[in-house]
């Protein structure tokens, strides 16, 4: 199955480039988390190369729900009963600031990618959802995350109950990259 972000958005080309003999930092794999490193580095002032086995996004970012957020399922809970409060704290304020930082690059790139800020939902249609999802909403609470249980939401369908995540985001993955690609060193078929 195509993914619906490149039936209406082409491969971004990488162009062919001679690969170095030596680079300061090497970054394997020509996603998201590859380029972004990448693109981060380079903002840092140092020297960075992207290999990619076959072309940038042609993996896992191709097949992005385009989702970004903090809400990554019933985490919370089990981060702050398995590592401690701390972790959780951590983990929570990281994935706040990468949405940020996403936010950034985007203005300061002008950046067309769809970029928006919306709620996103961790929901249930069971009784027993709802006692994760109270315990799940106690846990991010705890670690710093806005949230909020609530019974309507923005789904085209109806829920028991949901947990809304305010202020995450949601883009198109292969826009975003196409303007960043072009700033990078980038190899593929390497």
């Amino acid at each position: 199955m195509e993914s619906i972000w490149s039936e209406i958005w082409p491969r971004i080309p990488a162009g062919e480039k001679e690969l170095p003999e030596k680079a300061e930092v090497v970054i394997v794999g020509g996603g998201m988390a590859g380029l972004l490193c990448a693109y981060l580095l380079k903002e840092a002032g140092v020297q960075a190369i992207v290999l990619e086995a076959d072309h940038v996004c042609s993996g896992q970012t191709k097949n992005t729900t385009a989702k970004i957020t903090s809400q990554h399922g019933l985490l919370y809970e089990n981060l702050r009963r398995i590592f401690g409060e701390e972790v959780s704290i951590q983990y929570a304020k990281m994935n706040e600031k990468a949405i940020d930082e996403y936010e950034r690059i985007v203005i300061k790139n002008k950046i067309d990618c769809d970029f928006v800020r919306v709620p996103s939902y961790l929901y249930t249609k069971t009784k027993h959802g709802e006692e994760l999802l109270r315990q799940e909403y106690d846990a991010a609470k705890k670690s710093g995350i806005f949230t909020s249980l609530v019974s309507e939401t923005t789904l085209p369908f109806a829920v028991r109950l949901a947990l809304k995540y305010e202020r995450q985001a949601q883009f198109h993955p292969l826009k975003f990259l196409a303007r960043i690609v072009p700033e990078l060193e980038i190899f593929e078929k390497t």
